[in-house]
């Protein structure tokens, strides 16, 4: 399930967390048709899929059919694309970034 969602229109990148069991963020660069798109889970371990389509994004962020971000990963993206481990994610900074835009976002009562 989503937490948040940013896109950066300038830099064509999606940013997402989710409400998962593992799956903790997602970035994804628009290159066309075929996007580059980081996972990172709980832990930090970090992994780049390069090259996927935009439906099996859509697919994954969304967590397909059942609503579930980790089995979405497992079957529309690992199966599928070349991945490449890179170094791990800083969670406590990954946090601290979540909780700035929450309060970007924060609707404002006049």
């Amino acid at each position: 399930m989503i937490l948040l969602r940013d896109f950066n229109k300038e830099k064509k990148i999606d940013r997402v967390w989710y409400d998962s069991a593992n799956v903790v963020y997602s970035e994804c660069k628009d290159n066309n048709d075929l996007k580059t798109v980081k996972v990172v889970f709980k832990k930090g371990q970090t992994y780049v899929y390069k090259k996927v389509d935009t439906n099996d994004y859509v697919m994954f962020v969304h967590g397909g059919i059942d609503g579930s971000n980790g089995k979405a990963l497992n079957q529309f993206i690992k199966p599928k694309y070349e991945c490449e481990r890179v170094a791990d994610t800083d969670m406590i900074q990954l946090n601290e970034e979540l909780e700035k835009l929450k309060e970007e976002k924060k609707p404002t009562n006049l």
